[in-house]
C-alpha cells in the first residue's frame, strides 16, 4: 500500500467520524416538532367531537400526595353516559347528564392551535405547572403538577391527551400545555371550564324532578337516632302535617310522642295561643325541594329495597349494617317479630304532590367536608356553608288518598227499579217545563198587579173619616203627585234587584202611571161636590187645605207601601204554589208515559238504562285507574333512580329541609322541644348493633 492510498483511507475515516459526531450533536427536537407547530392544531387528526366516547381527568393532591381520577364514559350497549368512579349495580357508574357537556369538553380540544412555544427544557415543566401526574415520580409536597386530560373513542384509541398547566399572568385566557412524554411547552388559548372534575356538573341537577307549585302537603317527623353501646337511642319530638291551601299554609295536625316511649302512639296537641305557622320557613323548604342538588353519591348495600325496608338478609349482613350505621341509617324492628323499618339519624320529611306521587326523604349523618372542587360554586350559586355535607335516602310511593273511589250509580235490575229511576230523574231534566213555569209566574204577576188598584181604592174609602171636609179634596192632585213620585223612587230602587225580570219592572211603571187617572177621577168628583156648597165655604176650604195636605200625604204613601207589600206577598205565594203543581203534573205525565209503554218496550228501556249506567260507571273507574297508573309509572321511574344510592347534600340545604318546632311556628314565647335523652332499655335482638325494639 503506497502513501496515496493510506492518505485516502484516512480521509474517508475522518469524514465518517465527522458525520457520526454531527448526528450525535444534532438537537433532539426537529423543526417539524417545534417551530412547525405554531399556528397549527395541536391535534390535527381529532376533528369530530362526537367520536369521543370517554373523558378522563387526573389531578394530583399535593397534601395527601395522591392522584384523583374522574372519568365520564359512554356505555357501548345502552349508549348511556356514566361516571365509573361511582360504581353502581353491575359495576356500572352513576348516570351522567353528559351529552351536551361532553360535546363542549371535546370541542375545547378540537382545533386547539399553538400560539407559541414557551420552552423545550424539561427543567421548566414544574415552574410552568405542566409536570406529569405520575404517582411513581411524585412525592408529598411536590408542586407544579398539571392536570392530565385524555379523550378516547369507542375502541379506546386516544384522540387527544394534554397536560394543562398554569395560566399566563398577563393573559389569563392563555395557558401552558404540553403533550405527555414530550418536552416542548406550548402556549394555547383554552377555555378549560368544561374540563371539570366537579361531580354535580356532570349529573342531572334536578334530583327529585318536582315543581314547588305541585306540592300539596308536607309531613315533618322531627326525631333523632344514634347508635350507642346499648343499642339505638331514639328521641321523637313531634309530627306536623301542613297543607298548601291556595297560597297559604294551614296546619292539618300537630302530634307529640310520649316522652318515655318513643315507639308509642303520638297524641294530638293544641297550638299555643299566638302561635302561627312560619310561612317563610315553609316556603324556603318548598323551594329547597324544587331546587334540591346533590354533591356526591355512594352506592347503598344491595339488601335495601326500593321502599327502604330492610329484609332479613340485610339485618344479618354485618358489613351492610356497618355501612348504613356509618351514614346514619338503622334498621329498627317496629314490633316483636315484625318487619324491620329504616330509621334515620335526623328525622324524615314526606312530601305529597297533587298528582299522587309521594316522596320520603330521610336525613342521615354528616358525610364529611366538601371537596375543594365542589366548594367552587358556579356563578349565581350559593357557596356551600362550611363545606359540610349530609347523607340522604330518597324513595317514592303512590299517595292513593289523591284518588278516591268514584261514586257509582246504582244499576236497575228490574222494571220496578226502572220506574223508580225514571221517577227520580226525568222530572228534573225537563227544560220545557221550566220555561212554562216562568211564563205562568209572569202571567200571574201581571194579573195580581191589577188587583192592588182595587185594594188602594178600598183603602181610600176606608180612610174617608180623615177627609171629612170635602173642599180639602181639591188639594189631592198635589198629594197624589207626591205619592206618585214616592212610588217611582221605590220602583227605581227595586230595579237593580230585578234586573233579571225587566217585564215586572215595566208592569210596576204601568201601575204607577195608572194612579193619576184614578186620582183625577176622585178630583172631578170632589170638585163637583165642593161647588155645590156655595162660595161662603171657600175660606173654610182654604184654611183647611194645609191641614189636609199634611194628613193626606203620609196616608197616600202608606197606602202605596201597603199595596206593594200585599202584591209581593201574593206573588210569592203564587210562585211557591206553581212549581209544586208543575212537578205533580210532570210526575203524572211520566207515570202516564210509563203506563202507555208495553212490557216489551219497558224491558228495552231497562236494557238501555243498564247499558248507559254501566258505561258511565266504567268510564269513572277507568279514569281513576288511568290516573293511578300514571302515578305508579312515575313512582317506578323515580325509585329506579333512587334505589341504589346514598345521596350527599350540602348542609345548607339540609337546614332548610329540617325544621324544629321553634322554627315551624312564629312565637316569641314558644317553649323549647323536650330534650328527652332517648329511652331506657335500647338493646335489641340484632348482634352488636341491637336493631330490635327498645327494651327487648
Amino acid at each position: 500500500m503506497n502513501e496515496g492510498t493510506k492518505t485516502g483511507i484516512f480521509w474517508v475515516v475522518a469524514v465518517v467520524m465527522l458525520g457520526i459526531a454531527t448526528l450525535v450533536a444534532w438537537p433532539q427536537t426537529n423543526e417539524s416538532e417545534t417551530g412547525g407547530f405554531v399556528g397549527k392544531p395541536l391535534f390535527e387528526e381529532f376533528k369530530d367531537p362526537l367520536t369521543a366516547a370517554s373523558l378522563k381527568i387526573v389531578t394530583y393532591d399535593e397534601v395527601d400526595a395522591t392522584l384523583q381520577s374522574f372519568e365520564v364514559r359512554r356505555d357501548k350497549e345502552s349508549g348511556q353516559w356514566t361516571i365509573p368512579s361511582r360504581k353502581g349495580p353491575n359495576n356500572k357508574g352513576y348516570p351522567a347528564d353528559a351529552v351536551d357537556h361532553m360535546k363542549e369538553a371535546a370541542n375545547s380540544l378540537v382545533d386547539l392551535k399553538v400560539l407559541d412555544i414557551q420552552s423545550e427544557n424539561p427543567e421548566d415543566h414544574e415552574g410552568l405547572g405542566v409536570a406529569e401526574p405520575k404517582l411513581e415520580e411524585l412525592k408529598r409536597g411536590d408542586e407544579g403538577v398539571g392536570r392530565l386530560v385524555t379523550l378516547k373513542d369507542e375502541s379506546q384509541k386516544t384522540l387527544a391527551s394534554l397536560i394543562i398547566g398554569d395560566k399566563l399572568k398577563d393573559d389569563p385566557e392563555k395557558v401552558y400545555v404540553r403533550k405527555p412524554g414530550q418536552d416542548p411547552v406550548y402556549v394555547v388559548k383554552l377555555d378549560d371550564t368544561p374540563l371539570t372534575t366537579r361531580f354535580q356538573d356532570w349529573i342531572e341537577e334536578d334530583l327529585l324532578k318536582l315543581s314547588s307549585i305541585d306540592i300539596d302537603t308536607m309531613e315533618i317527623k322531627d326525631y333523632s337516632a344514634s347508635l350507642g353501646a346499648n343499642g339505638i337511642s331514639l328521641q321523637r319530638n313531634y309530627v306536623a302535617n301542613v297543607v298548601m291551601d291556595g297560597s297559604q299554609w294551614k296546619l292539618d295536625k300537630l302530634m307529640k310522642y310520649p316522652e318515655n316511649n318513643p315507639l308509642g302512639e303520638p297524641t294530638a296537641v293544641a297550638v299555643k295561643p299566638g302561635e302561627t305557622l312560619n310561612a317563610t320557613k315553609l316556603n324556603e323548604m318548598k323551594n329547597a325541594l324544587d331546587d334540591l342538588k346533590i354533591v356526591d353519591v355512594v352506592r347503598k348495600p344491595a339488601g335495601i329495597s326500593e321502599n327502604l325496608r330492610a329484609d332479613k338478609d340485610l339485618v344479618s349482613d354485618q358489613e351492610a349494617l356497618e355501612s348504613l350505621a356509618r351514614r346514619g341509617f338503622y334498621p329498627l324492628q317496629t314490633s316483636d317479630g315484625g318487619e324491620y323499618e329504616m330509621i334515620s339519624a335526623n328525622g324524615e320529611l314526606t312530601v305529597s304532590l297533587k298528582n299522587g306521587v309521594q316522596y320520603l326523604l330521610r336525613f342521615g349523618n354528616v358525610s364529611g367536608l366538601t371537596d375543594e372542587a365542589d366548594q367552587e360554586a358556579k356563578e349565581g350559586e350559593e357557596a356551600t356553608s362550611g363545606g359540610v355535607n349530609r347523607y340522604l335516602l330518597v324513595t317514592t310511593q303512590v299517595d292513593e288518598s289523591k284518588f278516591p273511589a268514584p261514586q257509582l250509580r246504582e244499576i236497575p235490575q228490574n222494571l220496578d227499579d226502572l220506574k223508580k229511576l225514571l221517577g227520580e230523574t226525568e222530572p228534573k231534566a225537563d227544560p220545557a217545563s221550566s220555561n212554562e213555569t216562568e211564563e205562568k209566574e209572569k202571567t200571574s204577576e201581571a194579573e195580581m198587579k191589577e188587583d192592588p188598584t182595587a185594594e188602594e181604592s178600598e183603602a181610600a174609602e176606608e180612610g174617608e173619616p180623615a177627609e171629612e171636609t170635602k173642599p180639602a179634596e181639591e188639594s189631592k192632585p198635589a198629594e197624589e203627585m207626591k205619592a206618585e213620585e214616592a212610588k217611582s223612587e221605590d220602583a227605581k230602587a227595586d230595579e237593580p234587584k230585578e234586573a233579571d225580570e225587566p217585564k215586572e219592572v215595566e208592569e210596576v211603571e204601568a201601575e204607577s202611571s195608572e194612579t193619576p187617572a184614578e186620582s183625577g177621577e176622585s178630583e172631578l168628583e170632589g170638585s163637583g161636590e165642593a161647588s155645590g156648597q156655595g162660595e161662603a165655604q171657600e175660606e173654610v176650604a182654604d184654611d183647611a187645605e194645609d191641614d189636609a195636605e199634611s194628613e193626606a200625604e203620609p196616608a197616600a204613601v202608606e197606602n202605596a207601601e201597603e199595596a206593594k207589600a200585599d202584591k209581593d206577598s201574593v206573588d210569592k205565594d203564587s210562585a211557591d204554589e206553581k212549581p209544586a203543581a208543575e212537578n205533580k203534573d210532570a210526575e203524572k205525565d211520566d207515570a202516564a208515559d210509563s203506563e202507555q209503554l208495553s212490557e216489551e218496550e219497558m224491558l228495552e228501556r231497562l236494557a238501555s238504562e243498564q247499558e248507559k249506567i254501566t258505561k258511565a260507571n266504567q268510564r269513572m273507574l277507568d279514569e281513576r285507574k288511568d290516573k293511578l297508573e300514571v302515578a305508579r309509572r312515575a313512582v317506578r321511574d323515580l325509585n329506579a333512580r333512587f334505589a341504589d344510592w346514598y345521596y350527599v347534600i350540602p348542609e345548607e340545604t339540609y337546614r332548610k329541609l329540617r325544621l324544629s318546632r321553634e322554627e315551624l311556628f312564629q312565637s316569641d314565647g314558644a317553649e323549647a322541644a323536650n330534650p328527652a335523652a332517648g329511652f331506657p332499655g335500647g338493646a335489641g335482638a340484632m348482634p352488636q348493633f341491637n336493631f330490635g325494639p327498645p327494651g327487648q
